[in-house]
């Protein structure tokens, strides 16, 4: 695993760092290094999870298009359902949304 130069990682909530170890298992089992391109820094949406530390953005342009899909399932698969994973034009999203039990 490794973070795109520049990206900023103060703030990060640790639930965030044991989803990076999961999509880094998995991007490996593909063959490729899991590449973080955006954690607590760029420009989001507003509102956007990045800004609070429970977002990540990671790289998926080293992957075959017939992967992704794959890709995704497996992340979503491997993470509890607190975690919300979009596959985006180029990159997947990674958030958590803690539930609030009831």
């Amino acid at each position: 695993m490794r973070f795109k130069q520049g990206v900023k990682v103060n703030g990060i909530k640790p639930e965030m760092t044991i989803a990076m170890v999961v999509c880094d298992g998995i991007y490996k089992s593909f063959g490729q290094e899991l590449v973080i391109t955006s954690v607590t820094d760029s420009v989001h949406s507003v509102g956007s999870l990045h800004y609070v530390g429970y977002s990540f953005d990671a790289r998926i342009r080293d992957f075959l298009s017939s992967d992704l899909e794959h890709i995704h399932k497996s992340i979503k698969a491997n993470l509890t359902d607190e975690f919300d994973v979009v596959l985006e034009a180029t990159h997947f999203h990674i958030e958590m949304q803690p539930k609030v039990p009831r």
